[in-house]
């Protein structure tokens, strides 16, 4: 016990020395890291690089899910204007005439809407826009017109002439129930922004356009006469001198002020395309959205549907040439205020139409003016194809790469023979098909793939 006791101080002694020195070691430790607690040049540029990196990678992930979501919202305002139109049938036993309206024998612009309405018009109660249906259908006290227009009457390009409207006079014009032409924009109601008539991945907005639309009215696979339809002004008087041009060239679910029903449809209702989406113009020169005009008819669009595409800027395929690779001048069109879905009230073709000829997303090709007709296909922002809303009421995302044909030959004419005569099936292959109400055509392709 005695040693016990006598080794124990001993043993306290080199303890208290060890943790002593440990001690003074943790200090000196303590202040060497006290002395570098912050970041080197090499770690900072380190770090700014995994960051920029996570950043990159994370953007086109958030823009991705943002255009999803986008033409989710899309779709669902294209289903709400279907679903219009189909209520439109219920109530009334006709699809909404689409170039419709009043008129007058001197086709005036500021006392009537000169027969062109588009089927946009008639579905406004259907689709919660029973505020923006009154106001139309009801007189509107506003600004007055020009008198140079209401001397005029009836006038060979209704684009030029509508924008020569003197908006800056006062309040003083009595304009008549369901409104003047439609491309007046002294009438307030034009200017309307239908929520539902628009598609969120469109950035187009305001002026020079009146209110906009991404969704139009399936056409055919035609050209001839659709400009005009069933109902035609000719020496000074209305008539429906086109109902034998329509019965040969009128092959889609609208027939330009013509009328059409759901039983018409003998294709079938989901093999028949109703309604589709179309982009508008940004004034950039796009060819989905700027015209090129005057290209002929007999030997321009009806016998050549791509004589267009040799205008097409090959360096920038998307936009027009100058003419400086074919030699070629592409005409476009002289007023900013004729681009694509410039006034969801307007039937005119550029405006609220499109036809089942070139493929998704091509060009757009004119015989004439911008107020007239030429191949019009669909277009859209999203990447790889559209929207189009079948005749059942079905919404299917159709590819740019859809089968078209050969897109060698003319389309079918009201004097046309062989494979281009009326009544004959669609030459321009599935997407031909899909656009025609009564040809006979068997769609065997299932769309939702």
């Amino acid at each position: 016990m005695e040693s016990g006791v006598g080794v124990l101080p001993s043993q306290l002694k080199k303890l208290a020395t060890l943790v002593t020195v440990r001690w003074k070691k943790r200090e000196r430790t303590v202040s060497t890291q006290k002395q570098h607690n912050g970041f080197t040049l090499l770690e900072l540029l380190v770090v700014v690089g995994v960051i920029g990196i996570l950043i990159g990678l994370l953007l086109p992930a958030v823009q991705a899910a943002r255009e999803a979501a986008r033409r989710m919202s899309c779709s669902n305002n294209l289903k709400q204007v279907a679903l219009g139109v189909h209520q439109y049938h219920s109530a009334f036993r006709i699809l909404p005439p689409h170039g419709t309206g009043t008129f007058t024998q001197q086709n005036d612009p500021g006392s009537s809407n000169q027969f062109r309405l588009s089927f946009l018009v008639s579905i406004l109660p259907f689709v919660g826009e029973t505020s923006v249906w009154d106001s139309i259908s009801n007189e509107y006290q506003g600004a007055s017109l020009s008198s140079d227009i209401l001397a005029r009457g009836e006038v060979d390009d209704p684009y030029e002439m509508s924008w020569e409207v003197d908006q800056g006079e006062e309040l003083g014009y009595l304009y008549s129930p369901m409104g003047p032409s439609p491309s007046i924009p002294s009438y307030r109601f034009w200017h309307i922004e239908v929520s539902c008539y628009r598609c969120p991945s469109d950035p187009g907005v305001g002026s020079p356009a009146l209110g906009r639309t991404n969704y139009a009215a399936c056409l055919g696979d035609a050209i001839e006469g659709l400009d005009e339809g069933w109902w035609r002004y000719r020496d000074a008087q209305w008539s429906p001198s086109g109902k034998e041009q329509m019965l040969a060239t009128g092959r889609g679910m609208f027939v330009p002020r013509g009328t059409i029903r759901l039983s018409d449809v003998t294709d079938g209702l989901s093999n028949t395309i109703m309604l589709g989406e179309i982009t508008t113009d940004l004034n950039d020169r796009d060819t989905r959205t700027t015209p090129a005009l005057n290209n002929g008819w007999k030997d321009g669009v009806l016998n050549e549907v791509t004589s267009c595409s040799l205008l097409v800027d090959p360096e920038n395929p998307r936009f027009w040439g100058d003419g400086s690779y074919t030699g070629k001048i592409t005409t476009l069109p002289k007023s900013s205020s004729q681009g694509r879905g410039f006034r969801w009230a307007d039937s005119m073709p550029l405006m609220t139409g499109f036809n089942t000829i070139r493929p998704p997303n091509a060009e757009l090709c004119f015989g004439a003016g911008s107020e007239t007709i030429g191949t019009l296909p669909s277009s859209s922002r999203h990447q790889g194809g559209m929207h189009v809303a079948m005749g059942d009421g079905a919404i299917v995302f159709l590819t740019d790469s859809i089968d078209a044909g050969t897109q060698s030959s003319g389309t079918v004419t009201l004097e046309g023979v062989g494979e281009l005569a009326p009544g004959r099936s669609s030459v321009f292959g599935l997407w031909g098909a899909l656009g025609t109400r009564s040809q006979n055509e068997v769609i065997a392709e299932d769309l939702n793939r």
